[in-house]
């Protein structure tokens, strides 16, 4: 296993992408130009010690997890967290977006916020590259459920504050209607 924390960090941010948070380790499995990599591989083989970060982030990456993924993922996430360690993601509200897509779908498509091809996007991915598909999606009780299985003993639901106060900007955290569930897991 590598050090607790390379280059003195205790944060990590999980499928990074095209835009690296600052401040933070960053995790993928893909490369991305101009992007340095400390851990280019999956969730659950980052080489870490176990309870030596202080917080994890993932941004829209969960969805693109298969669901036996997310728990492998949220095992490894949960074992690398300090006690008290949180970690902090955003998937889709899907029970939302089942709402959008009933709307269009039963002559009512001015309820909707979005377009039927903006659903559809948001319930299978964009599509843009290759694993830029969604996999799993999630009804927030079901969520929690798992998420204490797993280990976290507080499941607390926030805003997109949480990642606008880290530095972190996505077009979708500033139109409440386009509905993601904002979760802050407590080790």
């Amino acid at each position: 296993m590598k050090n607790a924390s390379p280059l003195g960090k205790d944060k990590l941010e999980l499928g990074c992408g095209r835009r690296p948070t600052p401040g933070y380790l960053h995790q993928d499995i893909t490369t991305q130009p101009g992007v340095d990599l400390d851990f280019h591989c999956e969730i659950w083989e980052i080489p870490l010690e176990e309870n030596s970060l202080a917080e994890i982030i993932a941004v829209g990456l969960v969805e693109h997890l298969r669901f036996r993924e997310v728990t492998r993922a949220l095992k490894r996430v949960h074992a690398l967290l300090k006690p008290e360690g949180v970690f902090l993601f955003d998937i889709p509200d899907i029970q939302a977006w089942s709402e959008y897509l009933y709307w269009i779908t039963h002559g009512m498509p001015e309820r909707s916020p979005f377009t039927k091809e903006h659903v559809f996007a948001t319930f299978w991915g964009w599509q843009r590259w290759r694993g830029d598909e969604h996999k799993c999606a999630w009804l927030k009780d079901d969520l929690v459920r798992h998420l204490r299985e797993i280990g976290f003993r507080e499941v607390i639901f926030e805003t997109a504050q949480m990642f606008i106060s880290r530095g972190i900007s996505r077009d979708r955290f500033k139109d409440p209607a386009n509905a993601h569930l904002y979760v802050k897991a407590v080790k």
